[in-house]
C-alpha cells in the first residue's frame, strides 16, 4: 500500500515537472529525469504488497512485542505484604517468611525461593530482602514487619 502510494506520488510529481507539449526546457536547464514506471501486467499496473519484518535482539532487554504480564508471572511485588518471620538464630538459612499477595494467598518462602518476579535474597529477624526483576532490570527491595501494638507501647 505504501509503495503504491509512493509510486502514485512519483507519477504525479513527474507529470508536474515535465514541460508542456511542444515546450523545450529553459536554456542551461537539464530535462527532468523520468519517474520509474510502476510494474505492469497486461497494460495494467500491478499491485505489489510488501511486508515489514521485525527482529528484536533480546540481549538483556524486554521484547516490546510481548505482553507486560502473562498468566504464569505470579503476583506483583508491590502487592506482597510480609505477615510473619520464623527466624532461626542457629541456622539463618532455615528461616521462613510468610508473605501474602493481593488475592489473600499466603506464600511460605525461604532463601532462594521466588514469588512472581521477586526472589528472596536474605531473611532477617524483622525484614526480608528481595531481588526483583522487572522490565529486564534487577533491583533490591525490602519488606519489613510492621510493629504491633504491644511492640509500639
Amino acid at each position: 500500500m505504501i509503495r503504491l502510494r509512493h509510486t502514485l506520488w512519483a507519477l504525479a510529481l513527474a507529470a508536474v515537472a515535465l514541460p508542456a507539449a511542444g515546450q523545450e526546457p529553459a536554456a542551461g536547464q537539464e530535462p527532468a529525469p523520468a519517474a520509474p514506471a510502476p510494474p505492469m501486467v497486461d497494460g495494467e499496473p500491478r499491485l505489489v504488497f510488501e511486508r515489514e519484518v521485525y527482529a528484536y535482539p533480546a540481549s538483556a532487554r524486554r521484547d516490546p512485542f510481548r505482553p507486560l504480564t502473562n498468566a504464569d508471572s505470579g503476583p506483583l511485588f508491590q502487592d506482597l505484604q510480609l505477615r510473619m518471620i520464623l527466624f532461626s538464630r542457629e541456622n539463618p538459612g532455615r528461616s521462613v517468611a510468610l508473605v501474602q499477595d493481593a488475592g489473600s494467598k499466603t506464600h511460605r518462602l525461604r532463601r532462594g525461593d521466588a514469588v512472581g518476579s521477586a526472589t528472596v535474597v536474605d531473611i532477617g529477624p524483622r525484614r526480608v530482602l528481595f531481588s526483583v526483576m522487572e522490565f529486564g532490570v534487577r533491583r533490591q527491595e525490602v519488606l519489613e514487619l510492621k510493629p504491633t501494638n504491644r511492640e509500639g507501647a
